[in-house]
């Protein structure tokens, strides 16, 4: 049922010139300015914090920011780049899975996690995270060229040899580059 949007403020007014709760009181003075901030702020101040260069601090933000709205994916998304760029891989791998299960289409948080898998040397998980991100990026060079090189360190060559053929036509400079890794991992093996 729809209603007049003059009635409830009609109605607001009223109840609030009889309860006097549309007067303007004064507020407490904050005892700390931190209190007062939202998810938004405290992501955003995340942000400020990660762009230079304090991870640490701009981790603490984005789990201010949680605190207050868990189900962000973003929030989620950028605390597991901030652990991740401190040097903290096993809680960046624990809050960059929880941004993908947030939003299975972040397509930058399973960019993140494929590269936080392939810096850790789990080569299998890399593969299945940089999978996750062709499957919303068909087209994404260093995600075909970094899951080919998951696939030549896991001594799967047929499978890093596809990755080359892929990347040979989105990207012949990465495509080189591959196929140079997979040549010297044959004369190796």
């Amino acid at each position: 049922m729809v209603y007049p949007t003059a009635r409830f403020i009609t109605l607001l007014l009223l109840a609030g010139l009889s309860t006097g709760a549309l007067q303007q009181r004064p507020q407490p003075a904050p005892l700390d300015q931190e209190e007062y901030l939202d998810a938004d702020d405290w992501l955003q101040s995340g942000l400020d914090l990660n762009s230079a260069g304090n991870y640490r601090e701009a981790a603490q933000a984005f789990l201010r920011s949680l605190s207050i709205e868990p189900g962000n994916p973003f929030a989620w998304l950028n605390l597991g780049t901030s652990q991740a760029l401190s040097g903290d891989y096993a809680q960046a791998i624990s809050s960059l899975k929880k941004s993908v299960r947030l939003d299975p289409k972040l397509a930058v948080g399973f960019a993140n996690l494929a590269e936080v898998f392939f810096r850790t040397e789990r080569f299998e998980d890399a593969v299945a995270a940089y999978t996750g991100l062709l499957a919303l990026w068909p087209a994404d060079p260093n995600a075909h060229y970094k899951r080919g090189l998951a696939y030549l360190l896991l001594n799967d060559a047929g499978k890093a040899q596809a990755e080359y053929l892929s990347l040979k036509v989105l990207d012949p400079v990465l495509a080189g580059k591959l196929l140079q890794a997979i040549n010297q991992n044959s004369t190796h093996n």
